[in-house]
């Protein structure tokens, strides 16, 4: 079979950052199992940069069988117009092959998705597509089979990626290349702000040690790689894998720069700190949310102020580069707990720290409190929600970024006006650097 897998673009105006480009890892490990099946697979990355594959005489051209479309709720209403525009050449004779779609927006947005739509992936996809494609699998609404055994998935198909304009620098640091990696799956906690575990589930799932060395590697001697970034909710969840991981990388002597995105559950222990940075951790991402305990605990985090506390000393101490992320204006937050939230940044002075606005995205639970109690003042066509005095946070914590205020309330003017400003000085940067 011949199957073309695409991204959905990103959108012009969103409450959210687009602007990091990084290889779709879960295409690649379908795009992987179907190669592996012997399947001809075609990619394009739309949300890296639009192509006009459902412009043009692609589909026939190439006897595509099933186009398979990843989508995400803050991308959906492109993701709608691919499936209108194959809808149509199916009317009118054109194509005659089916629409497959997956991703987040499935398990959170299934209602919003035509009718015409032959296969809905809700969850994971690698142990499903083959069902589909070979026609053993018929349904519509198909619930994805969750990979137990995470050593058996393929390494993704980096072949697809490895010559596109991708972001392969660090994050927080000069290393470079720097790529991605995906090792666990699921979610055993119950932040109220999240919709991951309506995508992954509860359980936590996990390559071994043994495999996440050999994945690097093969990235080091295939593709140079000088530095991994776990691009995961709760890399060193699991202390003996994390151990077994750093242990085995000192004993191969392989020398990798890498970073993680993970809680401080653990992470209060000096001892597991300092293994990590021998073996290479050079940064930390961490979702710190909030420096107020009550809206901790109304987050249900199940993490205390002292952990954090602890956990940023113990970095500092052995050389770990910290991100602390932090979410300002959510539900029910007061004065008193954002000014607790400066005070903690001061306490913990994290290398590099965020303040992102909240925004209701389906499927978590404080979404759905949210909307009984009507604390929103828009809902756009994805049904993100807005909260009230939305705009001024923007003006206050993202520079006044017409972009990300309220789908409406800007003239076209003022985001035609930024664009502008913003080319001139992204100029002026690289002239400086360069």
């Amino acid at each position: 079979m011949n199957i073309l897998l695409i991204t959905s673009a990103e959108p012009k105006i969103s409450p959210f950052y687009t602007s990091e480009k990084r290889p779709p890892l879960g295409l690649g490990f379908v795009m992987a199992v179907l190669k592996k099946a012997g399947h001809r697979v075609f990619f394009r990355d739309n949300y890296l940069k639009p192509s006009d594959v459902l412009d043009s005489d692609f589909l026939t051209r190439n006897k595509i069988d099933f186009v398979g479309i990843y989508s995400n709720t803050i991308c959906y209403q492109s993701t709608l117009e691919y499936f209108r525009k194959l809808q149509k050449m199916r009317i009118e004779k054109k194509w005659n092959g089916k629409i497959i779609v997956g991703g987040p927006h499935t398990s959170v947005g299934m209602d919003t998705i035509p009718d015409y739509v032959d296969h809905i992936v809700i969850g994971e996809g690698e142990e499903t597509i083959l069902d589909i494609i070979n026609g053993t699998v018929q349904d519509r609404i198909i619930h994805g089979r969750k990979v137990q055994d995470m050593d058996k998935l393929p390494m993704p198909a980096w072949e697809e990626f490895i010559n596109l304009p991708y972001d392969w620098s660090a994050p927080w640091g000069t290393f470079y290349p720097t790529y991605t990696m995906n090792t666990s799956r699921g979610c055993p906690f119950n932040c109220t702000f999240c919709s991951v575990k309506a995508i992954w589930g509860k359980t936590y799932r996990f390559m071994s040690a043994d495999r996440v060395v050999a994945d690097i590697q093969y990235m080091q001697n295939k593709y140079n790689a000088k530095c991994i970034y776990f691009r995961e909710d709760h890399f060193t969840l699991n202390k003996k894998r994390t151990v077994e991981f750093c242990e085995l990388l000192l004993k191969k002597n392989i020398q990798i720069d890498w970073m993680c995105e993970t809680r401080v559950d653990q992470l209060d222990d000096f001892e597991y700190q300092n293994l990590m940075s021998r073996a290479g951790c050079r940064a930390f991402y961490i979702g710190v949310e909030s420096g107020s305990q009550r809206m901790l605990d109304f987050f249900k985090k199940g993490e205390k102020i002292e952990q954090f506390i602890r956990a940023f000393d113990i970095a500092h101490k052995v050389g770990i580069k910290t991100y602390a992320s932090f979410v300002v204006g959510a539900p029910t937050e007061t004065r008193e707990e954002l000014d607790r939230t400066y005070q903690l940044i001061e306490r913990i002075k994290p290398d590099y720290s965020g303040m992102n606005i909240y925004t209701g995205l389906p499927g978590s639970e404080l979404y759905d409190f949210t909307k009984m109690n009507n604390l929103y003042e828009f809902e756009d066509s994805n049904h993100v929600l807005y909260l009230k005095g939305h705009n001024k946070r923007v003006d206050k914590y993202y520079n006044g970024d017409p972009f990300r205020k309220i789908p409406g309330s800007v003239s076209k003017c003022s985001l035609m006006m930024w664009n502008i400003k913003k080319n001139f000085f992204g100029v002026l940067s690289r002239i400086k650097r360069g």
